[in-house]
């Protein structure tokens, strides 16, 4: 009975540990998660701010062709075994960002680390 139960929760596991090898995300999809969580923080901090709700929409667009930038030279991808991984580089620092298991990418940072990142200047 035990070698029964043994062997089933081998198999589980290799299936387990297959469909992680199978499904881990490539570098776009950590490129896109990154990308979307900046942009929804610049348009967030331009947004709440009166003086610059009128320019909103023109500096999330200047923001995204900064943010494509920057990550196009800067987003590193790892691809391990069983998950990806994606550092950031930022001032000779590497900072680890997301990490991608089961075709989802997870971000390892949050909406107030990117607000001390990204300086939105004031437009007057």
């Amino acid at each position: 009975m035990k070698r029964k139960v043994l062997f089933i929760f081998a198999i589980v596991v290799v299936i387990v540990l297959a469909t992680l090898a199978m499904t881990k995300p490539d570098r776009a999809a950590h490129y896109e998660a990154v990308k979307a969580m900046a942009l929804k923080t610049v348009d967030h901090e331009l947004s709440k701010n009166p003086q610059t709700a009128e320019y909103a929409a023109i500096g999330t667009a200047k923001a995204l062709n900064m943010i494509d930038e920057y990550l196009q030279r800067n987003l590193l991808v790892y691809e391990h075994t069983f998950y990806s991984s994606g550092v950031l580089i930022y001032n000779d620092r590497f900072i680890p960002i997301s990490v991608g298991v089961f075709n989802k990418v997870y971000l390892t940072v949050g909406e107030e680390d990117v607000k001390r990142v990204v300086e939105i200047p004031d437009p007057f």
